[in-house]
């Protein structure tokens, strides 16, 4: 397991390293591109990172082949490399994108328009694949569930988990959360099969299992205290996760639980899971 967390700690972006913190990223494919030497042991929880906020009004974030993806209020797509935006794609018909999530079996990117309570279903073209109304009032945060092929979709009027099928738009299980108000965002970790979410009330970032509801950790946001802190939240194919934030302009990493407990798993393996 040493071998494999060594080679995992970095997260897949190379030009974000907070002060006295060094990494070794990693490219796409899983090779060392960049050594940045040695950091002590990070906790979860820990800040491990940020990248600048692509737009003034960042929302939802989440990962698509290793890549960070944000969406603005003002529905626009941006594919950040390396911090860098190298892509933009409007969303036409989307009022007010909040949630995003990447829907790895359907090829599709997952928006919550919290204006109107709805959910779609958005190609890499931009276009509406899907459009269905959202099980609860106040769709702010959305993840693919790969394990149970279904979309987590929080809820801040209420601070539920709710979810949809994504074959058929119909509501499937609900969690309440185990801590936290007004919540926001939504990414799903498969190999600790849990739910990052944030308080906006508190500042914190939580993990709660995606099978019990039960809270396995809570952290403050990075970006501070603040009124709407965080916002979007995702996890990266190493398991940490990924908040933005209403006040600061970064979208910043938290160290994770750790990639999936598998002593010699190959990379191979490994990419399988996270993406």
């Amino acid at each position: 397991m040493s071998k494999l967390r060594t080679a995992l700690v970095a997260v897949v972006l190379t030009s974000f390293a907070l002060p006295g913190i060094a990494f070794a990223a990693l490219d796409v494919a899983g090779n060392i591109i960049d050594s940045g030497g040695s950091a002590p042991p990070l906790a979860p929880g820990d800040p491990c990172g940020f990248c600048p906020a692509p737009a003034p009004d960042d929302r939802g974030v989440t990962f698509k082949d290793g890549d960070l993806w944000v969406v603005s209020q003002s529905s626009t797509l941006y594919h950040l490399q390396g911090c860098a935006v190298v892509e933009s794609i409007p969303l036409p018909g989307v009022a007010f994108s909040f949630g995003l999530g990447y829907d790895t079996s359907r090829g599709v990117f997952i928006v919550t328009d919290p204006g109107t309570d709805v959910v779609h279903q958005i190609n890499l073209a931009g276009a509406i694949v899907n459009t269905w109304p959202t099980p609860g009032s106040g769709p702010v945060g959305a993840a693919y569930d790969q394990t149970r092929d279904l979309y987590w979709i929080s809820d801040f009027n209420g601070d539920l988990m709710t979810s949809v099928n994504p074959n058929t738009g119909l509501p499937g299980p609900t969690l309440a959360v185990p801590a936290g108000s007004r919540i926001a965002g939504a990414g799903y970790d498969p190999g600790q099969d849990a739910i990052i979410y944030n308080g906006r009330d508190q500042g914190m970032t939580y993990w709660m299992s995606a099978s019990s509801g039960a809270l396995l950790g809570a952290f403050p946001n990075p970006g501070g205290p603040g009124t709407n802190n965080g916002q979007g939240a995702a996890i990266a194919f190493d398991g940490n996760g990924w908040v933005s934030h209403f006040e600061q302009p970064n979208v910043y990493c938290l160290e994770g639980f750790g990639p999936i407990a598998v002593e010699d798993a190959s990379w191979g393996f490994i990419k399988a899971a996270y993406r």
